[in-house]
């Protein structure tokens, strides 16, 4: 808990925030959801935590729905 705590704060700090998590079972123990200003960002974050050597991260960019429909609309 103090871990992502500490997590939570450092992002906050970046302009982001976490959206959701999860304690998991299988290839991932953890799951975040978050949101950040951009990707460089995210990146910085995700660097910032794997940088003590006891967290990995892996990141997934995901488009919400409306961006799903554009993104297919302008394949013709």
């Amino acid at each position: 808990p103090k871990r992502l705590d500490a997590g939570k704060k450092l992002l906050g700090e970046m302009g982001g925030s976490f959206k959701a998590f999860y304690l998991t079972m299988g290839e991932c123990d953890m799951v975040a959801i978050v949101e950040a200003p951009d990707d460089a960002v995210l990146a910085r974050f995700a660097l910032m935590l794997s940088s003590g050597g006891n967290v990995r991260t892996r990141t997934m960019k995901a488009f919400p729905e409306f961006a799903y429909r554009e993104i297919i609309s302008s394949l013709g």
